[in-house]
C-alpha cells in the first residue's frame, strides 16, 4: 500500500501542477481578452478633445489591462467611469453655441499716445516724425478752436513738407466748412420773401455768429479779418429790430464791440445774463470784462451768484482761495 502511494505521488503531483499552469494559463487568456473588450468599451467613452490620437490610448489603456492582471482591468473600468463623466462636460475647446454680437459703432481709432497738449508740443518742438506729426494734426482738427488754429497756422513753416501740406489741407477745410454755411445762410435771406422780417431777423443773426466764428477760429487774417468784421456788424444791426434783445442777439454785439475796440460791450454781457442767457456762455466775458475796468466787487458778486466757477480748473481754485480769505 505504502508502495502505491509512493508510486502515484509523482503523478499527482505532476497533475497537480499541470492543472495550476492550465489554470493560470486560462486566467492569463480571459484577462487579455477582458481587456480587449474593456479598452476598446473605454476608447468609445473617451471624451470629445481626445478622440484625434485613438491608437495610442487604445494601446495605453490595452497594456495596463495586460500587464498587469486582474488590476489592469478593474483599472480600465475606473478608467471607463472617469470618460464618461468628462464625456458629459462641455469640451472647452468646442464651440458649443454660436451667438451674433450686438451690433456696435465702430470707436474712433486712436490717433496717438498723446492728448492735445502732447500733440502741439511735440510739433513746435519737432520732435515727432512725419507720421506722429501727422497723427497730432488730425487730433486738433477734433478740437477746433482758436489756439489750434494758430498752432496750424505755425505748422505751415514745419521742415517736413508733408506736415506742411495736411496742416495747410486741414486749415483749407476748416475755412471751406464755415464759407459754405456762410453762402448758405446768404442764399435763405435772397431767397426770403419781404414780409417775413421775423425769418430775416433769425438769418441776420446766423449770419453774425458764422461770420464771428470765422474770425474766433483765427482763421480770417490781415485784410480779410476786417471784411468779416464788417459783414459780423451789417448782420448785427440787421437783425436788431427782431432779435435785439434775444440773449444771443447781445453776446454777440458784446464779443463785436470787444473786437472793435469799442465801449458798452459790460452792460450788453450783464443784459443777456439778465435775459436769461446761459450762466457758462456769458459769465467767462462778463468776469473778464469786469477784471479788465478793475470792478473786483462786482467781480466778487458774480463769482458768488452761481457755481460755474467753482467747476472751471482756474477759476475754480481762485473763488475758493478768495471765498476762505473772506
Amino acid at each position: 500500500m505504502n508502495q502505491t502511494h509512493s508510486w502515484l505521488g509523482p503523478w499527482l503531483l505532476a497533475g497537480s501542477e499541470q492543472s495550476v499552469s492550465t489554470l493560470l494559463l486560462q486566467m492569463l487568456l480571459a484577462n487579455a481578452l477582458l481587456s480587449v473588450v474593456l479598452a476598446a468599451l473605454a476608447l468609445v467613452m473617451r471624451p470629445a478633445n481626445r478622440r484625434d490620437r485613438w491608437q495610442r490610448d487604445y494601446l495605453t489603456l490595452l497594456g495596463i489591462g495586460l500587464l498587469m492582471p486582474v488590476l489592469g482591468p478593474v483599472l480600465v473600468v475606473l478608467a471607463m467611469i472617469l470618460f464618461n463623466r468628462l464625456s458629459g462636460r462641455h469640451d472647452p475647446t468646442e464651440a458649443q453655441q454660436l451667438t451674433t454680437s450686438p451690433f456696435v459703432p465702430e470707436r474712433a481709432r486712436a490717433l496717438g499716445d498723446f492728448g492735445v497738449g502732447g500733440a502741439i508740443y511735440g510739433l513746435k518742438s519737432g520732435l515727432l516724425s512725419t507720421d506722429k506729426s501727422i497723427r497730432a494734426l488730425m487730433l486738433l482738427e477734433q478740437q477746433r478752436s482758436a489756439h489750434t488754429s494758430q498752432v496750424l497756422f505755425e505748422t505751415l513753416g514745419h521742415p517736413d513738407e508733408s506736415v506742411r501740406l495736411t496742416a495747410a489741407g486741414l486749415l483749407d477745410r476748416r475755412e471751406s466748412r464755415l464759407l459754405q454755411m456762410i453762402r448758405r445762410v446768404e442764399k435763405a435771406l435772397e431767397a426770403r420773401h419781404p414780409s417775413e422780417s421775423a425769418r430775416a431777423g433769425e438769418l441776420h443773426l446766423e449770419a453774425a455768429q458764422l461770420n464771428a466764428e470765422m474770425l474766433y477760429l483765427r482763421l480770417a487774417r490781415e485784410g480779410m479779418a476786417k471784411i468779416y468784421m464788417d459783414r459780423w456788424g451789417h448782420h448785427l444791426d440787421a437783425a436788431k429790430d427782431s432779435c435785439g434783445t434775444r440773449p444771443e442777439w447781445l453776446i454777440s454785439k458784446a464779443r463785436w464791440l470787444e473786437k472793435s475796440h469799442l465801449s458798452g460791450s459790460t452792460e450788453l454781457y450783464q443784459r443777456a445774463f439778465d435775459a436769461g442767457a446761459a450762466p457758462a456762455s456769458v459769465l467767462p466775458y462778463l468776469a473778464e470784462r469786469y477784471w479788465a475796468i478793475y470792478d473786483y466787487e462786482r467781480l466778487r458778486r458774480l463769482a458768488d451768484a452761481g457755481d460755474l466757477f467753482s467747476g472751471l480748473p482756474i477759476a475754480g481754485i481762485i473763488r475758493r482761495r478768495w471765498g476762505a480769505s473772506t
